[in-house]
């Protein structure tokens, strides 16, 4: 029952039942406490679930919860907090640990995405650290880092925008090469 109670079928990590009961844990938190939250939130799922369907998208949900398992320690929590959002809690972390397991994350979802790229991985993280929140709780803590997750999510988005525009413009270029123009190539699967 505690099993069931707890696991998240689809990804094999923690349930939302077991992100809440840690992130509703009464105890406010000091500087000594050492705890970081990390907040991810998957992009692209819902083009993934429209253009590819919902099987593809329960595929992406599960690609990327073995990445962040497979990166992150075995001493921290990994859960599936609802969704396409997962949590990670790092105890007795300086924010230069932190980083470093954020860069492990973002270098094991390249590593995937290279290998499957008809469906890479893209996400938001922002975390919040005890430290700089001191007498929060941890269910403030997250709030924290969610906020700081949106921000990501906002500068992520720009990125891809950006990259998009820049193929765009590349595949343009290499049709008026070809003696081509955007026209004719309107309805063709061009990308």
């Amino acid at each position: 029952l505690r099993h069931k109670a707890y696991l998240d079928n689809a990804t094999g990590l923690p349930n939302k039942n077991k992100c809440e009961e840690i992130l509703n844990a009464p105890d406010l938190l000091s500087a000594q406490d050492a705890v970081a939250i990390c907040v991810f939130d998957l992009n692209n799922l819902r083009n993934i679930n429209n253009n590819l369907g919902h099987d593809k998208g329960d595929e992406y949900i599960r690609s990327f919860a073995v990445q962040l398992r497979i990166a992150v320690a075995d001493e921290y929590f990994v859960g599936r907090d609802g969704g396409d959002e997962f949590i990670a809690v790092l105890k007795n972390v300086t924010r230069m640990q932190v980083e470093e397991c954020l860069r492990d994350i973002r270098e094991q979802a390249a590593k995937y995405s290279k290998e499957y790229p008809e469906m890479p991985i893209s996400y938001a993280v922002g975390y919040a650290m005890s430290q700089d929140f001191e007498q929060s709780t941890m269910r403030e803590l997250f709030r924290y880092a969610d906020k700081n997750m949106y921000i990501n999510k906002n500068h992520v988005k720009r990125e891809e925008a950006l990259e998009e525009k820049r193929l765009n413009y590349q595949l343009l270029k290499l049709l008026n090469q070809h003696g081509k123009n955007f026209l004719d190539c309107l309805y063709c699967d061009a990308k």
